[in-house]
């Protein structure tokens, strides 16, 4: 299998947008119950921490992995049977959040522009546009998230400026809201939406140059954490934090007080395009990562063929729940709540094992000698 090279820029790009679109779903909901007032410190807590441990999986994949991704490494520490465990494990994690997006995406396209038409169908072309940038690659995800991310930067700081008439600062008070402790540990909590680490073990041997990884990574994690500040306190400026954690879509109510003279006002349609097409680079990464540890983990030639198959697994189980509200709870118990483990935990356990197990056989080699 060949492996793509992907420029900076458009690792990057990709990058932003893959933390940046959890402005549209739930994680304002959720962090905005936990902390209240004080709801917009955790994008800046989680961004510290994944910054922190990207820099140190950078460093160890840089010094000791270099050409190689986590389930290569996994097989030279755990043998061919933990390394297929940890790819099924990460494919499954990455199944279950298209899955989650799909549906949630799906549900709010069709409550808000399309009430008429059947949920199967909104659904169904989604996952057909998905698979398609997914069957494409990594370098077409990448260069398509290049193309997209100046409008949605554009898009999604202009919601929020729009609404400025609207703003109430003394809403931000007081300063911590439900307190420091809450803050933090919430902050640790909800982290899993940067999902930088893990994506970095996967992508470090289809980067182009692998010694920019580390600005790539500083600058993806860097503003997509200012996109999701910015949006959180716009949020909390114009709604009380008593309202904000009863809302699913932050954005989408946000984008409904656009009110600026008789010809800027109810512009959410439009804002709905870039929410869509941002939803949909996201899907596509984890789409692919899956596709592409399932057939590293199983030595396929390619992981195109199982595209297909992770679609219709992915849609199958988006339309699964019953209604919407089971989607944002499964969403918010399992894959926001403890899906640290699999971005963080995992993935740097993974790495010490091995750099430990590399240091032991070259300290033997030297005694031997």
């Amino acid at each position: 299998m060949r492996d793509a090279k992907v420029p900076a820029a458009e690792m990057t790009a990709m990058l932003i947008i893959f933390v940046a679109t959890n402005a549209f779903l739930t994680y304002p909901r959720y962090i905005s119950f936990n902390a209240y007032e004080a709801a917009w410190m955790e994008p800046i807590f989680s961004g510290a921490l994944t910054l922190a441990l990207f820099y140190l999986v950078e460093w160890i994949m840089r010094k000791h992995f270099q050409n190689l991704d986590i389930v290569e490494i996994a097989k030279e520490v755990f043998g061919r049977f933990g390394a297929i465990c940890i790819a099924l494990l990460f494919a499954m994690y990455f199944l279950c959040s298209t899955a989650a997006v799909m549906r949630e995406f799906t549900e709010n396209v069709v409550s808000t522009v399309l009430p008429s038409t059947p949920l199967l169908l909104v659904g169904a072309v989604f996952m057909f546009a998905v698979g398609y940038i997914a069957y494409a690659g990594i370098e077409g995800i990448c260069r398509t998230a290049f193309i997209f991310l100046p409008i949605l930067l554009v898009g999604l700081v202009g919601v929020c400026l729009m609404t400025v008439n609207w703003w109430r600062p003394y809403l931000l008070l007081p300063l911590w809201g439900t307190g420091p402790v809450r803050v933090i540990m919430g902050a640790m909590q909800y982290s899993s939406i940067f999902a930088n680490v893990l994506l970095l073990t996967i992508i470090f041997p289809h980067v182009n140059n692998p010694r920019k990884m580390r600005r790539i990574g500083a600058v993806s994690i860097i503003v997509s954490t200012l996109l999701l500040v910015f949006l959180v306190l716009s949020y909390h400026m114009v709604f009380p934090a008593a309202e904000t954690g009863k809302t699913s879509f932050a954005l989408y109510r946000l984008a409904r007080m656009i009110h600026m003279g008789p010809f800027f006002q109810r512009l959410e349609s439009i804002f709905i395009f870039l929410w869509v097409t941002a939803a949909t680079v996201r899907m596509a990464v984890t789409m692919w990562g899956s596709a592409y540890l399932l057939s590293k983990a199983f030595s396929w030639p390619t992981y195109r063929p199982a595209v297909p198959a992770i679609v219709l697994l992915s849609f199958s189980l988006g339309m699964w729940p019953q209604n919407w509200m089971d989607v944002i709870e499964l969403d918010g118990t399992y894959l926001l709540k403890w899906g640290w483990i699999v971005v963080f935990a995992i993935p740097v356990a993974v790495l010490l094992s091995g750099w430990v197990k590399r240091s032991r056989r070259r300290t033997r080699r030297v005694r031997h000698v």
